[in-house]
Parts: structure tokens; C-alpha cells; sequence
């Protein structure tokens, strides 16, 4: 009983407060980096999947790619808006979109399975 009591009074202690508090975030933010890291490293893999499409197109058209690729959320924001609503896109439309949209909905950085209209 005695082990106990003085064990919950040490971990109430100040110092042990702030070591389990510091351990909290040094964890947090490591894992926040892994998470980041992750999704770059899918996000540069689809863009180079997508380099030999982009090849042939304008160069207006390939910075466009290259834009929504450069986050999950705006590859998302494309996928949902042109490829699962097929609404019109300004920059990238026909054969070239219907690629764009089966690459995007082959890769692993979307989740499909969310969306029942895919390509």
C-alpha cells in the first residue's frame, strides 16, 4: 500500500508533470514529422507517375499538376471536384483528365474507398 501512495505522490510531482508532458509533445511532433514525410514521399511518387503524361502537355498545364500535387488536401480538393464529380476542369480535360484520374485513383495517398463514383 505504502509503494502505492508514494508512487501516484511522485507522479503528481511538478517535475514528473513536466518530464511526462515534454515526453508527450517530443512523441507528438515525431510522429507528426513521420506522418508528413509519408505523404510527401507518396505525393513526389505520384507526381513522378504522372511526369510521363505531363511530358506532352503545355507548360501552364504542367505546373497545374504540379500545384494540385503538391498537397494530399488540394490532390483531394481535384480528385473529389473533377474526377468524382466530373465537373469541368480549365486546365486539364478529355484523355489527359481521364488519366490524371485513374493515376490519382491508383495510388495510394486517396482513399477510394470513400468514394463511391470513382473513375
Amino acid at each position: 500500500m505504502a509503494e502505492i501512495v508514494t508512487l501516484v505522490t511522485v507522479l503528481r510531482s511538478s517535475f514528473v508533470q513536466y518530464f511526462l508532458s515534454d515526453m508527450q509533445h517530443n512523441l507528438s511532433q515525431f510522429l507528426t514529422d513521420v506522418t508528413v514525410k509519408l505523404e510527401q514521399t507518396q505525393l513526389d511518387d505520384l507526381r513522378n507517375s504522372l511526369s510521363p503524361m505531363t511530358g506532352q502537355m503545355r507548360d501552364f498545364q504542367r505546373e497545374y499538376i504540379n500545384e494540385i500535387t503538391d498537397s494530399s488536401e488540394k490532390l483531394e480538393f481535384f480528385h473529389e471536384r473533377y474526377c468524382v464529380d466530373r465537373e469541368v476542369n480549365p486546365y486539364v480535360n478529355g484523355a489527359n483528365l481521364n488519366l490524371v484520374c485513374h493515376t490519382i485513383s491508383s495510388s495510394s495517398i486517396i482513399d477510394t474507398r470513400k468514394n463511391s463514383k470513382t473513375t
